[in-house]
């Protein structure tokens, strides 16, 4: 029994993270756990994936260790909460500043610069600052103090904890002297700084409301997905009785009445009507998809000038749509490996700067400036502030989740978030032809063989065919619809994958399929040779039928070049990447189709397993290699490949053996893919480069007393601001080379 098919993936809505030691401690923790196989914590989303074995009872378990660590856990996709917590957070904001900005006017006595600005008495107080700055510290500051405890008492730390204390000090020192200095009927604004205490929770509650607007910006084309799918559809049931049902009770095998104008509730296919269906949102495709019967529908897009009945092949979590969301919410919750070196350096910075502040302290203490333990204290504070590794965390999930959902919105869809990265390192890319550089649907354009046999020929050929997905087999019993012939059932047929077809109709054993399965059979085809080198020259591909092991005829099939594949290769020439056509198409066909298409190394007659060999045969030498297709056929490449990139019109197994789905059939999704991955990936180290050289710069500035603790605050907040509207400058990024 496959070992995966004992392991079932578990994702968790946790909140309470502040800072990348959070999720770090978690991932460190619960990874220890027996029957817990990996586990990924995304700060931003606030998520935890959890691969783990198949045990009801673990779940909780993990569920109560989270805790256990401070942090509230849940079964994630219940209901969304992030525009409570943007609201919950500004309107703590707006009380925090309301009862700071008093304390942060008064503070401009401190300086020299300033002194000269007008105050009012009251604000001068110091008995006035500490009714103001207790209920920021001890009210607005509670969640800070209660998960800083969390944290400690699971013997770790986290940023609660460099809050925590650092307000804490500069409050309880501020406390002392105020009454001190009330006991001696005195009063000096100089000796106490609760606008430090107060400034601090303040500025890290702008940098969490901040990124939580950020977050629930990016997090909005999975909400408008969510929202796509209506409540209720019309159901047809016998003697064409219509009803209006709610969407959670229609079943598979349901036919359902979509009006104009309406929202398909489902996937299907249309048994009557025909309309054109605006798929952008769920595709990419701009251009409104002419539907008529036989045509697949997707959930949630929009029927527009036609009356659809259509047969329900999907509901639930089980439609393309759903399955676009699982799999969007999994690429922006998975990590990137360069994300996973971040945390471990997140891990340890924590504790290092505990260390880092005591020794601060000790040094001006007793060296540096012997007696001033108020300068010293407040030197410690800073450092404690500043070293902050909130930045650090944020850098590279906040980038992989807004630069997902940008690729979302173009009808790009990435499995997981280190595809992002992998993708951008890409060498070469591999491009299968049917289906992915032409449109896949071919028509018949020539049958040749013994005059006054052709019908008959058909006939066969269609019969051997009927049932078979490739769009060869479609395009012949297409064919012989159109020419008016009854098409009866194979006795037998078997598809040979890369080859062709061999079937028992009407007692004849047919062969049908290409020149190298020919010479694999044994069976002449010199007698058509010169027929079937002119129709390759012409760009057809040729299919040779044999009946009852003689040669009997040829029928050539055309199928078409995508108008945007020339666009689309010379884009991804820019992108100094090397092209590579394989096919398993005839040589002569396949140059032809290349040339067209603007490319020059070609790999032809091509089976399933060649192309396999050929990825790795380019691994070995180095290259990094991206397959793309479409077909049963390109499965096996597209899962050996670094990178596999299904194009959205084909085979279900392509699409889940590919890493990248693209939600369209335009090739040049490959490029737009390739260029968000750069974008993305530039982004990452513009956010880790800054996050770094902050600590760098800030912490000796902090150490040596040039950094007041309300300035290291501001500070720290704004490194995480900066880092997060960086990253959402991906947003409005342009995919175009």
């Amino acid at each position: 029994m496959n070992e995966n098919s004992m392991l079932q993936k578990v994702s968790l809505d946790i909140e309470g993270m502040t800072c990348a030691a959070c999720s770090a401690r978690i991932e460190k923790v619960v990874s220890k756990m027996g029957g817990v196989r990996e586990i990924v914590v995304n700060l931003p989303l606030g998520r935890a994936t959890v691969l783990m074995d198949s045990d009801s009872a673990l779940k909780e378990q993990i569920i109560a260790r989270i805790e256990q660590l401070g942090y509230s856990a849940r079964k994630s996709r219940e209901k969304d909460k992030t525009q409570t917590i943007v609201f919950g957070l500004g309107v703590k904001l707006l009380i925090s500043a309301f009862l700071t900005i008093p304390l942060l006017w008064a503070m401009v006595r401190h300086y020299t610069l300033t002194s000269s600005i007008w105050i009012p008495e009251l604000f001068l107080q110091p008995w006035f600052q500490w009714i103001l700055a207790t209920p920021v510290q001890f009210v607005i500051g509670a969640p800070f103090y209660f998960h800083a405890w969390k944290a400690l008492k699971s013997k770790t730390a986290n940023m609660d904890v460099l809050v925590v204390l650092s307000t804490t000090c500069a409050y309880l020192y501020s406390h002392y002297m105020t009454i001190n200095m009330m006991h001696a009927g005195g009063s000096d604004p100089h000796a106490v700084y609760f606008e430090t205490s107060a400034m601090i929770i303040t500025v890290v509650l702008l940098g969490k409301w901040l990124e939580a607007s950020a977050k629930n910006r990016s997090l909005k084309t999975i909400h408008q997905l969510q929202n796509l799918s209506p409540q209720t559809a019309i159901i047809i049931g016998p003697k064409n009785h219509q009803e209006t049902i709610m969407l959670s009770n229609v079943k598979v095998g349901d036919t359902l009445l979509i009006l104009p104008g309406e929202i398909i509730p489902t996937d299907g296919r249309v048994l009557n009507g025909n309309s054109s269906v605006d798929e952008s949102f769920v595709t990419g495709e701009s251009v409104p998809m002419g539907k008529r019967q036989h045509d697949r529908l997707i959930g949630g897009s929009l029927n527009m000038d036609g009356v659809l009945t259509m047969q329900v092949t999907a509901v639930g979590s089980h439609t393309a749509l759903n399955k676009m969301i699982l799999l969007m919410e999994e690429a922006q919750g998975s990590k990137a490996e360069i994300a996973r070196s971040v945390d471990r350096i997140a891990a340890v910075f924590v504790p290092a700067v505990l260390g880092l502040a005591l020794l601060t302290m000790c040094i001006w203490s007793f060296w540096l400036s012997p007696g001033d333990f108020k300068g010293a204290l407040f030197k410690a504070i800073a450092v404690l502030v500043i070293a902050c590794p909130c930045a650090l965390g944020l850098a590279t999930p906040t980038s992989i989740l807004v630069g997902t959902s940008r690729a979302m919105e173009a009808g790009i869809l990435f499995k997981e978030g280190k595809y992002v990265e992998q993708l951008q390192q890409i060498d070469v890319v591999l491009l299968d032809k049917t289906g992915t550089l032409t449109h896949g649907t071919p028509r018949v354009t020539d049958l040749i063989t013994d005059s006054g046999q052709e019908h008959r020929l058909l006939r066969l050929l269609a019969a051997a065919e009927k049932g078979t997905e490739h769009p060869f087999a479609k395009a012949i019993v297409k064919e012989a619809v159109r020419r008016g012939l009854s098409v009866k059932d194979a006795v037998s047929s078997q598809v040979v994958a890369g080859m062709g077809v061999i079937a028992t109709v009407d007692k004849h054993h047919l062969i049908i399929g290409s020149r190298t399965f020919m010479n694999h059979s044994e069976i002449s085809i010199e007698r058509f040779a010169q027929v079937t080198e002119q129709l390759e020259i012409e760009g057809k591909t040729v299919l040779f039928a044999a009946v009852d092991g003689a040669i009997a005829g040829i029928i050539a099939l055309m199928d078409t070049l995508k108008s945007s594949t020339p666009q689309a290769i010379r884009r991804l020439k820019k992108l100094h990447t090397e092209i590579v056509m394989v096919t398993g198409d005839q040589r002569r066909t396949a140059h032809t189709i290349a040339a067209r298409a603007g490319i020059t190394t070609v790999y032809a007659e091509m089976l399933p397993q060649d192309k396999v060999d050929l990825v790795r045969t380019l691994q070995r030498k180095g290259k990094r290699v991206a397959m793309v297709g479409d077909g049963v056929n390109d499965a096996p490449a597209l899962a050996a490949a670094d990178i596999g990139i299904a194009v959205g019109t084909g085979a279900e197994i392509a699409k889940e053996a590919a890493d990248v789905n693209l939600l369209h059939s335009d090739l040049g999704g490959v490029a737009d893919a390739i260029v968000m991955s750069r974008k993305t990936m530039r982004n990452i180290r513009q956010n880790l480069l800054f996050a770094f050289m902050y600590n760098v710069l800030a912490i000796p500035l902090a150490f040596m007393g040039y950094m007041a603790p309300w300035v290291a605050g501001t500070a720290m907040a704004l490194s995480s601001v900066s880092v997060v509207a960086n990253a959402c400058r991906l947003q409005s990024a342009s995919w175009r080379n």
